[in-house]
């Protein structure tokens, strides 16, 4: 029996009856109402969009705003409940500490940065008039009686929070 071998640069006819052209043409008419509808349906977004992005508060047209923001009524108790009754402990004792940093840092931001950065602000060194100064300090000192009462707490905290810490890490317990 003799095994034939086909040369390597040996081709076979190709017959083109057309065929090729032809899926070719309605591969492309396909791809072309796709892409008809595809830019209707993005036209039709961005002018649903377009009346909408121009829509800004505008207080004199709507004096009345609403903010709709979620608000979770679960208390941290509520949320820390596993098997363990010690880790239970723990997770509500470092959940209260973050929760209290948190308060802290609001109260801080909304009722201390202020009264700071802007004391003796809109005062013309020059023109002061004589004991103004003086009682310009004597109002703030309710103020900075208020920061110190808040430092004192924010200590205590941190203390707080250096204590649980520790006794977390240490390894006897």
């Amino acid at each position: 029996m003799a095994v034939e071998t086909i040369a390597p640069d040996w081709e076979f006819d190709r017959f083109d009856d057309g065929s090729q052209k032809i899926h070719t043409e309605v591969q492309l008419k396909n791809y072309s109402s796709f892409l008809e509808e595809y830019t209707s349906q993005l036209k039709g977004i961005e002018e649903a969009l377009d009346d909408s992005i121009g829509d800004v508060w505008d207080f004199t047209l709507d004096p009345i705003a609403l903010k709709l923001v979620p608000y979770e009524q679960t208390s941290l108790l509520e949320l820390i409940k596993t098997d363990n009754k010690v880790l239970n402990k723990v997770i509500t004792v470092y959940a209260a500490l973050c929760s209290e940093v948190k308060k802290l840092k609001y109260e801080a931001e909304t009722k201390f940065y202020n009264g700071l950065l802007f004391y003796g602000e809109g005062v013309c060194e020059t023109s002061v008039v004589e004991g103004e100064s003086q009682i310009q300090m004597g109002r703030f000192i309710s103020f900075l009686q208020e920061l110190s009462c808040f430092v004192s707490r924010c200590y205590e905290v941190v203390v707080s929070i250096i204590h649980q810490l520790a006794a977390l890490y240490n390894s006897s317990k």
